[in-house]
């Protein structure tokens, strides 16, 4: 599932989220955002407002876990990492959820992560301490990709 937006500034991106593979399989989806085109703009809050909306909906079906992982390619994955902690803390806090967030340094690269599921979630502990002990143990081979 994904979105593509415009900004006032012209900036284009698309949101969505696509199958998690490594951790969970079934009912765990990675977050992404992505800029394309490259295009560099001022901050705009309304970003946050489309993402918001985006969240409502995808939390808004069966019980799911939102996963996210900062891109490190450009190395302002802590950057991304501030600004995702900002916009789902808010998010978590104003809808009952739970967000859980750490960094794993795989060859020497810092990948910054978290998850996101409601308080309700049937299997809401076992969830969040699988998570924490998967991140513990991130295989070598592990090859992590998003935006």
């Amino acid at each position: 599932m994904a979105f593509h937006f415009v900004t006032d500034q012209q900036v284009h991106y698309d949101v969505g989220f696509y199958p998690d593979r490594f951790f969970m399989g079934e009912g765990a989806y990675h977050f992404f955002i992505d800029n394309p085109q490259k295009e560099h703009g001022s901050y705009d809050p309304k970003i946050l407002d489309v993402v918001t909306l985006i969240l409502e909906e995808f939390f808004s079906q069966e019980p799911t876990v939102m996963l996210y992982i900062c891109d490190p390619t450009d190395k302002r994955q802590a950057a991304r990492d501030r600004l995702y902690h900002l916009w789902f803390y808010d998010y978590a806090r104003n809808h009952e959820m739970t967000l859980f967030s750490d960094s794993v340094t795989f060859k020497n690269v810092k990948y910054y992560t978290g998850l996101l599921m409601r308080h309700d979630h049937p299997m809401h502990d076992l969830i969040l301490a699988s998570y924490q002990e998967f991140l513990k143990h991130v295989p070598e081979r592990l090859v992590i990709r998003n935006k």
